[in-house]
């Protein structure tokens, strides 16, 4: 399993993984469910109905409500690692850092406000190329309705992909030099997605009659090197090996 993640990743820069069961999926939408009940009197079915029940202008103080109670003692951050323990570890070995609080996405059908465009998070932010993003998926993804990314097979060489930075940057809204390349990520639970922070990537308006909600976070292993996002601010341990405890308590 391990060598097919890493070929995947390392030569297309992004790679689905299905999960065994919804244990993931499900215990995160209950948290949204009973904030989105409790909070606001909203009994949904579906996430993707969500639009249905609210309101353009009540959108980003919901979204806001919902990120603090998934980040709220760690929750997410703490059950994401539970259920994916073993897949990072194949990934990274036992020593492992994670992201203390998730991002959650909720863009609804024609909404401009949460266009992300292309970017790269290593060239346009402060992140380390050492870390992943895993992509979790609360509804069905497609189309206009996920993000969409090019892979690294769009050029013949790593360092011709990274070279694109340049000329990517001249039309962030719809870069005419890869818009026939790029893909559409289309996933649905219980699968997640793993991309490297190299990858370009980004979302456009949603198109469809349906409400995406998905989550991402950041992952890596504790000794790679760190950019601006720092082991303790940002990142927090998750997993550590008993020798590196072991070392740790050692004073020299």
């Amino acid at each position: 399993m391990k060598e097919d993640l890493d070929k995947l990743l390392s030569s297309r820069g992004i790679v689905t993984y299905q999960l065994n069961n919804f244990d993931l999926v499900d215990g995160i939408k209950d948290r949204i469910f009973s904030v989105l009940n409790n909070q606001y009197g909203l009994s949904l079915k579906k996430l993707d109905e969500f639009h249905e029940f609210v309101s353009p202008s009540e959108l980003n103080n919901i979204r806001l409500k919902l990120a603090a109670s998934l980040n709220e003692k760690s929750f997410a951050s703490e059950f994401i690692y539970s259920k994916l323990s073993h897949l990072l570890k194949t990934i990274f070995g036992p020593d492992i850092a994670i992201q203390k609080n998730v991002g959650l996405s909720i863009q609804t059908p024609g909404d401009s406000s949460s266009l992300l465009h292309i970017h790269s998070d290593v060239y346009d932010s402060d992140c380390s190329p050492y870390e992943i993003v895993i992509w979790i998926p609360l509804v069905n993804c497609y189309d206009t309705k996920s993000m969409f990314y090019l892979p690294f097979t769009h050029t013949s060489s790593i360092d011709k992909y990274l070279d694109l930075a340049e000329k990517l940057r001249k039309n962030f809204e719809k870069p005419k030099l890869i818009e026939e390349s790029i893909e559409y990520l289309d996933i649905e639970p219980p699968s997640i997605a793993l991309f490297s922070h190299s990858i370009w990537h980004g979302n456009t308006i949603n198109l469809t009659n349906e409400t995406r909600f998905s989550l991402n976070i950041r992952v890596k292993n504790i000794f790679s090197p760190y950019r601006g996002k720092k082991l303790g601010d940002f990142f927090k341990i998750a997993g550590i090996s008993k020798l590196s405890e072991l070392a740790s308590n050692i004073e020299i």
